[in-house]
């Protein structure tokens, strides 16, 4: 005899898989809400539909219907209950409210005691960004901890997956440059983490060391640009020593190492002096585009003595608009003839300006007072206040870190790894516990 019960269940069951083998295939595949929808009118306990639908509007780029699926869902609190919580704490992740989904991420920790290295990991990762790096660094190492203990089968993704959440939090170089070399020890495969490792050897005053591991990346992908730039760097480093014209210690003194580390930074986030001035234009206070002149073309920007990327954005600013900035200090932007001039005057009476040889010192003016002060561009690439009779003063790691700061005060998203709960996306995982199917 038939079994019609049997044959029913068989075909919902055909038609669940189905849509998630769709969903694997294509994941804005037309068919797999039909499917769902198919497979809930007939067995709506099959929840796990609405876990995959979500799955589905996200990919389709309706966030909001994906969240309010996830939410409705959870509201049944049925067993499909931790499934629904997990694909929200990871759909907030993605969207950048790591503070949300360190709330969730909570919250799966606390529904099930024996939550596994991956959840441990990704709640870490969202406690680094959202609320303490530091706490959420040691928590990062614990899942690694956890994972070589509970699924060592797991322990080298979970090493490769710790490397790329403190490359993305903003960790310092010398604790990603550990982690990295751990993670490639396990897997030498891993091309980003090379990529970012030979910047930290870079950092580390290793060039050696990192012209070798950006040489064997470029031999599996000639075409990655950013170890391309890397490369470049790396034989900055090595040609004056080379030539006998330099001395590490020189290059120390000069803080080459951290001009590398921001160059990686720069590059990976799109957080560089170029975006920072692109971010700036159309959130600039209505005075202080006034106070700005209309830019250098490009040749005049490159002949002069200043920052060719800030004249060709602006050729400075009027005299006495620099509190127009808004962080409560005076300083306005040079142009590149005053830099010019100035120039030439240290160049005709180098004793008048003993603070400044440029024989010695490395330095681009950017920012006066108009009355005797300068923010320059310093060894390492530092935004310093130089002031006669006084010790020159940091006033940020950068310029372009300085812009930054100006891009959030005007209420602007900050790409810098670690700065803000809606910056840049972190780098793609090198593995990890695949989707499960509710």
């Amino acid at each position: 005899m038939s079994d019609p019960v049997g044959a029913e269940r068989e075909a919902i069951e055909h038609d669940r898989d189905l849509a998630w083998e769709l969903y694997d295939f294509q994941p804005e595949h037309p068919r797999i809400p039909e499917l769902a929808m198919s497979v809930l009118a007939r067995a709506p306990q099959f929840t796990g539909m609405i876990i995959l639908l979500s799955m589905h509007r996200q990919a389709c780029g309706d966030v909001d219907e994906a969240r309010r699926l996830l939410r409705e869902l959870l509201g049944r609190r049925d067993r499909q209950f931790l499934g629904a919580l997990r694909r929200l704490r990871d759909l907030e992740g993605s969207e950048g409210d790591f503070a949300e989904a360190m709330r969730l991420g909570e919250l799966v920790l606390r529904e099930d005691p024996e939550a596994d290295w991956f959840d441990h990991m990704d709640h870490a990762a969202a406690v680094a960004m959202a609320a303490d790096p530091q706490r959420g660094w040691a928590l990062i190492d614990d899942a690694v901890e956890l994972a070589g203990r509970t699924a060592p089968e797991a322990y080298a993704g979970a090493l490769g997956l710790r490397a790329l959440h403190f490359l993305s939090t903003g960790t310092p170089p010398g604790r990603f440059l550990v982690a990295a070399q751990q993670a490639i020890e396990a897997d030498p495969s891993e091309t980003t983490l090379s990529t970012a490792l030979a910047f930290a050897y870079l950092y580390d005053y290793r060039p050696q060391e990192a012209l070798e591991l950006l040489a064997r990346v470029l031999r599996e992908d000639p075409m990655d640009e950013v170890a391309q730039g890397g490369m470049v760097v790396a034989r900055a480093f090595l040609d004056p020593i080379e030539r006998g014209v330099g001395t590490m210690d020189d290059l120390r003194r000069a803080g080459m190492g951290e001009v590398a580390w921001r160059i990686l930074r720069d590059k990976l986030f799109e957080a560089g002096l170029a975006d920072a001035l692109a971010a700036l234009d159309p959130l600039l206070p209505e005075e202080l585009a006034a106070s700005l002149r209309p830019p250098l073309d490009l040749d005049a920007a490159s002949a002069s003595g200043g920052d060719d990327k800030v004249l060709a954005w602006h050729d400075g600013q009027l005299p006495g608009t620099g509190g127009r900035w808004g962080d409560g200090s005076p300083f306005r932007l040079m142009s590149g003839a005053e830099i010019g001039e100035m120039d030439e005057a240290i160049e005709r009476d180098p004793e008048a300006w003993p603070q400044w040889d440029a024989e010695r010192d490395y330095y681009t003016q950017l920012f006066t007072d108009d009355a005797g002060a300068y923010l320059i561009e310093g060894s390492g690439g530092r935004l310093v206040r130089r002031s006669a009779g006084r010790d020159d003063e940091e006033v940020a790691a950068s310029l372009t870190d300085w812009l930054w700061d100006r891009v959030v005060a005007y209420g602007g998203d900050d790409p810098r790894p670690g700065r803000s709960a809606t910056g840049s996306t972190p780098p793609e995982s090198p593995g990890g516990p695949s989707v499960q199917r509710p």
